[in-house]
């Protein structure tokens, strides 16, 4: 099995046509699978800066088999940061295609993704803190999915109605950088319900994408209805 398969929780090792290769690649892959969810389990329960002890007490295994299959804490943390951004995507991608006006689509996906936050909130400190922390700075190297994802869905609204959707990528990375900074600081402030929030955000978001069209030669009013199969 490749690095690169080994890192990616959500890819099946490839068949060799060597049974028992083939059965051994699968159980490393079901073992790195139940790994990650243990980590994922103790986030939950001690928190984004949690140890290796909390690891291994929390999946119940001595340290080496560990080490066997994750070389190091980073490594374990990069494929956990992954895995992450799968349960973001699944929650908020479906939304992009949701029936509703430019506003309500917006609403939606953002309520899918602070729904999550509130159900997990250490991993979404674990992830969102993995931007800042050094030791952590490979982390979401690879996890690029849901930014990716936004990209697709913008791009093709504005290409829809003749709009450039050249270099999106930066305007959705800021977009999302400050949604994860809001949503942050409202869970380590909680001075406002759930609600309210999803309301501030909307505005911020809608006024970026609305802005963002606009300089590229489309007008958005937020009554359209916004599919991104529209067109």
């Amino acid at each position: 099995m490749s690095a690169e398969t080994a890192s990616k929780p959500g890819l099946l090792p490839k068949l060799t046509g060597d049974a028992r290769v083939d059965r051994w690649a699968g159980h490393r892959a079901a073992v790195r699978a139940d790994l990650i969810e243990a980590t994922l389990r103790a986030i939950d329960d001690c928190g984004p800066d949690l140890s290796v002890d909390d690891i291994i007490k929390t999946a119940g295994i001595p340290r080496p088999k560990l080490y066997r299959f994750f070389h190091d804490k980073d490594t374990l943390f990069a494929a956990v940061a992954d895995q992450v951004q799968e349960l973001i995507i699944a929650r908020v991608v479906p939304r992009f295609d949701v029936a509703g006006t430019a506003r309500d689509l917006v609403r939606s996906a953002l309520t899918a993704y602070i729904d999550l936050v509130d159900e997990r909130p250490n991993i979404f400190r674990f992830l969102v803190g993995s931007h800042f922390v050094d030791r952590r700075s490979t982390v979401l190297d690879g996890g690029r999915r849901l930014a990716d994802a936004t990209v697709d869905a913008v791009a093709a609204v504005l290409a829809s109605r003749g709009g450039d959707v050249r270099n999106l990528e930066y305007a959705v990375d800021a977009v999302l950088g400050a949604v994860a900074l809001g949503v942050l600081r409202w869970l380590n402030d909680l001075t406002i319900s759930k609600c309210d929030l999803i309301a501030e955000m909307t505005v911020i978001v809608w006024g970026a994408l609305s802005a963002t069209a606009q300089a590229r030669g489309v007008i958005l009013n937020p009554d359209d209805r916004l599919s991104p199969g529209d067109g």
